[in-house]
């Protein structure tokens, strides 16, 4: 996003850090026009689980006894 507003408004680098650093010399978050950029750092990643013979297969018949 911040490359895309550089390019929009043809900002320097200089420009970005007043645009996005607070009074504290920290960084803020990307936003624009009250629109605030996702953290992505907050999401938890869930990783793959091995099923194994769990997953349905498709091709088996179904026993309708």
């Amino acid at each position: 996003m911040v490359r895309w507003l550089r390019a929009l408004h043809r900002w320097r680098w200089k420009d970005v850090r007043r645009w996005l650093a607070d009074p504290r010399g920290g960084w803020r978050r990307p936003h624009a026009d009250g629109i605030e950029l996702f953290d992505i750092e907050a999401v938890t990643v869930t990783r793959y689980r091995y099923r194994a013979s769990r997953i349905p297969n498709p091709w088996t018949s179904i026993n309708h006894a």
